[in-house]
């Protein structure tokens, strides 16, 4: 759980407010687009809108903004609504053009793709690992651990990032050091973080497509979404699962904002809505996390929030998440600069770059 504490946060909750306080001061509002009837078309440009238009409390995001300046780490930060963007704002160096090392939102992203392939009747969410996996690197320990169970953290294999990943980096084994790890608890029994399995499912979509999960990804992700010049860490071959994307920030809102629209991109439907809606539910109630999430849980490879509105989260090391609020119909990004800068563990991340 350390990878996810940060410890100055944007002001997520301010700009909620700002978003459903009710009092905006244009004097015309746009109505809410009715995205499951006119989903945003996320390969063509954002359309660009004002705050007032889209319903903001104009001066109450002004300040939420300004208060995300004062942040000595950040990097970016945009707010999305009814498809458009209303605020967008870059720092200490960083433009719109800037490719963003956003550690763990990767998880979401391979999830997704996990999603894409199960649609295509390519693997089962109850694969056991032995469907995937040569037997001669599975333990009986590992009888009953399913595919869902690598999603959910719930695999009951043992890892901790403060003890593990760089070992497992630096292994030359990415499948094997994960596999050779005790299994602790019994699968569903215990909700244990662990970027080595977000890599096995990773490895899982490699098999299940052909051998090369970082083409398939571009061919079915990335390009319908008009995702251009994304960076991947690849680890034996295939994109690590775990951390390593990077995207510019409004990239990262079409990840969220495809998730608003149940998987689809306006010009085409990505993944299924059955998928999202199994995806994006919470399997794993956790409480309060990291002093971020006032009601925690987690998903598939996602964290949920319920503590006053519905909310998914995209969250990684360091300070980078993609909030989405389907209530609000709102994506929130946000992207910090990781190392460098007192992070007990930015050491460790920074010995897994991202390389193109």
């Amino acid at each position: 759980m350390a990878e996810h504490v940060w410890r100055s946060r944007v002001p997520i909750g301010f700009l909620l407010v700002a978003a459903s306080s009710g009092c905006s001061d244009a004097s015309v509002v746009r109505p809410p687009r009715d995205l499951a009837t006119d989903p945003v078309d996320l390969s063509s440009p954002w359309e660009v809108s004002s705050a007032e238009a889209e319903g903001f409390d104009s001066r109450r995001l002004d300040a939420a903004f300004a208060e995300a300046a004062l942040l000595e780490n950040i990097r970016a930060l945009l707010v999305v609504r009814n498809g458009r963007i209303v605020r967008e704002a870059y720092f200490n160096g960083t433009t719109a053009d800037t490719v963003l090392d956003v550690r763990s939102v990767t998880k979401t992203a391979t999830a997704l793709l996990v999603g894409i392939a199960a649609d295509d009747g390519l693997l089962d969410v109850e694969d056991e690992l032995a469907a995937w996996f040569p037997p001669d690197s599975l333990a009986p320990e590992h009888d009953g651990i399913r595919v869902r169970h690598l999603l959910t953290m719930t695999s009951g294999i043992e890892w901790t990032d403060e003890g593990d990943f760089v070992p497992w980096i630096r292994s030359g084994r990415p499948i094997g050091y994960v596999l050779d790890l005790p299994v602790v608890a019994a699968p569903d029994a215990v909700f244990i973080y662990n970027t080595g399995g977000s890599h096995l499912l990773a490895e899982v979509v490699a098999g299940a497509t052909g051998g090369d999960a970082l083409a398939f990804a571009e061919e079915r992700l990335f390009e319908p979404l008009g995702v251009t010049g994304e960076r991947w860490l690849t680890i034996g071959g295939q994109p690590s699962g775990g951390a390593g994307l990077a995207l510019r920030a409004r990239d990262l809102a079409r990840l969220g904002q495809l998730v608003l629209q149940r998987g689809n991109a306006g010009g085409r439907r990505v993944v299924s809505e059955a998928w999202i809606d199994e995806a994006f539910a919470r399997r794993v109630a956790l409480g309060s996390v990291a002093e971020v999430l006032g009601s925690g849980g987690y998903g598939y490879q996602v964290w949920t929030e319920s503590a006053e509105l519905e909310a998914f989260v995209m969250w990684g090391f360091g300070g980078q998440f993609v909030w989405v609020v389907p209530e609000e119909s709102m994506v929130v990004v946000g992207a910090s600069h990781w190392s460098g800068i007192g992070y007990p563990r930015a050491r460790d991340q920074a010995d897994a770059p991202v390389r193109g």
